[in-house]
């Protein structure tokens, strides 16, 4: 058995898109989410995932995954493979607009439903500060941290920082995130997997069942996410030389004006002093002294 790589657009829309396998869906969202008893989504309707421009000179935004509950509660699901500037920003944009978009002309407010957003991030954290894989962010007071307004929720999901092993699975929040990381690297369905919607979930990124088409679809689909991969390490390459030479730089700067300093307390301080209250070592002092070294 081989399995397709669900952090692939392609395969992450058949894992979690599929109008006959909604409870794949549902339980993922109700697991991320942690909603339980009365706030547990019980069933979904998949959306358009074309959100409509907020001005005719703007572009349209095409979401991974867009659904409703019962309850009219909006949820979209992104799935980011190359880092992005401003991800997170990106993601409110997506939750406010969806938001707005929902209130016709002459509409009332009333007619406003909540939205919840989950990003879910590849190869890149969006808060390297924090050391949890999972965030959850919400409208709350700043004084008492009460939740009081529950119409935007943000969830954003690191899979860097989800480094458990399959002996390690317990809850099922481990196993959702097992599987996004780590199933496209099995030929079996791993043991923790061999449950209800897991089971379902693997058994829909079994690449066997795909049609040619779909097969010539999901490798370009690779090949398109490797080379993004390349292109990213890459580019952060240059972006570390880029910083090696503007710290080099700085501290050539930063040298050539304790020099500065020194020349100027030559015939008031003596060696050790000089060097003491500019930073430099005594042999630089004695050099500049001496006049074998350019200031």
């Amino acid at each position: 058995m081989k399995f397709l790589d669900p952090k692939i657009d392609m395969a992450f829309k058949r894992l979690f898109g599929s109008e006959d396998h909604k409870g794949v869906t549902i339980s993922f969202l109700n697991t991320m989410l942690e909603y339980k008893g009365n706030k547990q989504i019980e069933s979904i309707q998949f959306m358009n995932n074309e959100q409509l421009p907020i001005s005719p000179d703007k572009k349209e935004n095409i979401l991974d995954l867009f659904c409703v509950d019962k309850n009219n509660r909006k949820f979209i699901v992104e799935m980011q493979n190359a880092r992005m500037a401003a991800f997170e920003k990106r993601i409110l944009f997506y939750g406010t607009k969806a938001y707005s978009n929902q209130l016709k002309a002459a509409r009332p407010y009333t007619d406003l439903d909540p939205v919840t957003v989950v990003a879910i991030t590849k190869k890149f954290n969006v808060f390297p500060q924090k050391s949890h894989y999972k965030s959850i962010q919400h409208l709350v007071d700043s004084k008492t941290l009460e939740h009081d307004i529950d119409d935007l929720t943000f969830a954003f999901i690191e899979l860097p920082k989800f480094v458990k092993k399959e002996h390690e699975l317990v809850t099922d929040e481990d196993k959702w995130l097992f599987l996004l990381k780590e199933i496209s690297s099995y030929d079996h369905i791993p043991e923790p997997l061999k449950q209800s919607e897991f089971q379902e979930a693997c058994e829909l990124l079994n690449q066997f069942t795909l049609s040619d088409y779909e097969q010539a679809v999901y490798e370009k689909k690779l090949l398109d996410a490797q080379a993004e991969e390349v292109r990213e390490k890459e580019y952060s390459t240059i972006e570390l030389k880029a910083q090696k030479a503007r710290e080099e730089g700085r501290q050539e700067g930063e040298t050539k004006g304790r020099l500065e300093i020194a020349k100027q307390l030559l015939d008031i301080l003596d060696v050790a002093t000089i060097a003491q209250k500019t930073g430099l070592t005594i042999e630089q002092v004695e050099a500049l002294k001496k006049g074998t070294i350019n200031d």
